[in-house]
């Protein structure tokens, strides 16, 4: 009885295992040829590739995933170019502030231009050690073609930095070395947008004029070309009235027109209140607007403006009245306006500057009735004129103090010409 059922058992375990055995045959049939290679089951027909493709497997089971990040990786060769119109148009593109797309293109092109500039400056002579420097001085027609150079391109960099940016290099340049919110001091009675809108258009019709007087490399202007001037003018006027209204405009021009420039450099020592300003200015800005495009060479045209400035003149002093009128005209003296200039710097008394002119005026009038005296032996002569030299220096010396005084002396020549015979 036991061993029927222990052979009954055994039948049962045969007949399990050969189902079992028929199933996963059916079942690796069915799958690719690669699982059949990682399963152990290698096709007749190519016993090579079922080995490689084993080993395939495996060592593809044995490596770590490789893992691989796409990003959008930019480079600066990708907005770089020779052309600097598609190169700034490359850094706008990307939403580059506009500053700074000034920046970058002011450096680079006056990079290029100071490698133009610095080959004017070498005769072409080896650098030797043990040669002294003359040997590298450049001959005179090299002096005369660097010169020659050196203002063309001090015209063209201009020009070209307008064309690109549409920037008065001048200006742009200052906003490094001298002052960079000069524009929002002067025009600060303007609110933010307004004052944003009338640079803008400051500069487009600069721009426009330079392109003209560029095309006119001797100065000389064709009739038709003073024409594209007054009608650019013309337009500038009406589109700064479309943004300020006239108290504006004018005040604009009191604060930024060349005319208002020149007054407050002209006018050193006078000190004219608000009141006094416009009065000049407004007189003075018509006479520049009457001959803004007039020939200056033709010697007539000089003869009509000195005519018209007098007159001119004479009608402002008559409207400061006697004393004032007679301040104004002092002010046209360089040497007070150098004297006030320095006693502001040095912080001196502003009466300081009368009293140096009227010390000079003293000084010279005695060399003259010396030189007048025609008893006079020329020993002594020349004894006396020292004596009024020495006594202008030491009084001046005393007066100014002896920093100012060495700084004005430098420009002060009629001292040293008081001892000359």
């Amino acid at each position: 009885m036991k061993l029927r059922l222990v052979a009954l058992i055994c039948l049962l375990n045969l007949t399990v295992l050969g189902v079992g055995y028929f199933w996963i045959g059916v079942y690796l049939k069915s799958r690719p040829a690669q699982d059949r290679a990682a399963a152990g089951q290698q096709p007749a027909a190519s016993q090579p590739q079922a080995a490689s493709a084993a080993a395939a497997a495996g060592s593809a089971l044995a490596a770590p995933p490789v893992v691989i990040y796409q990003t959008n990786q930019f480079k600066w060769s990708q907005l770089e170019s020779p052309d600097y119109r598609e190169y700034i148009a490359n850094l706008r593109a990307i939403g580059c502030p506009e500053a700074t797309v000034r920046d970058i293109i002011i450096t680079d092109v006056m990079r290029v231009y100071a490698a133009r500039r610095g080959q004017f400056y070498q005769n072409g002579r080896a650098f030797k050690y043990w040669e002294t420097d003359e040997k590298r001085k450049l001959k005179q027609t090299q002096l005369e073609e660097r010169e020659a150079q050196l203002a063309q391109i001090d015209k063209e960099l201009p020009a070209v930095l307008r064309e690109l940016l549409g920037i008065n290099y001048e200006r742009e340049v200052n906003k490094y070395f001298v002052d960079a919110d000069e524009d929002d001091r002067r025009l600060a009675f303007l609110s933010d947008d307004k004052r944003a809108q009338v640079l803008a258009l400051r500069d487009q019709f600069e721009g426009r004029r330079e392109q003209i007087l560029w095309q006119a490399p001797d100065g000389k202007l064709t009739p038709g070309q003073l024409d594209q001037l007054k009608q650019i003018d013309r337009e500038q006027e009406g589109a700064l009235a479309g943004v300020m209204t006239a108290d504006e405009q004018y005040e604009f021009d009191l604060t930024s027109s060349p005319t208002a420039d020149r007054m407050r450099r002209e006018l050193i020592g006078f000190n004219p209140t608000e009141a006094e300003f416009r009065e000049i200015f407004s007189r003075e800005q018509a006479l520049d607007a009457a001959y803004a495009y007039e020939d200056t060479n033709d010697e007539s045209v000089r003869a009509a403006r000195a005519t018209d400035e007098q007159k001119m003149r004479e009608a402002i002093e008559a409207a400061l009245g006697p004393d004032r009128a007679a301040q104004f005209e002092q002010a046209q003296n360089p040497d007070f306006q150098s004297l006030t200039l320095l006693a502001e710097r040095f912080d001196l008394p502003p009466e300081i500057s009368q009293t140096v002119l009227q010390m000079r005026q003293l000084a010279e009038e005695s060399r003259r009735q010396l030189l007048d005296n025609p008893n006079l032996p020329a020993d002594r002569l020349a004894a006396a004129l020292n004596a009024i030299q020495a006594e202008a220096e030491r009084s001046t010396r005393e007066t100014l103090g002896d920093q100012a005084y060495a700084e004005y002396s430098r420009s002060a020549t009629w001292i040293r010409s008081l001892g000359a015979n």
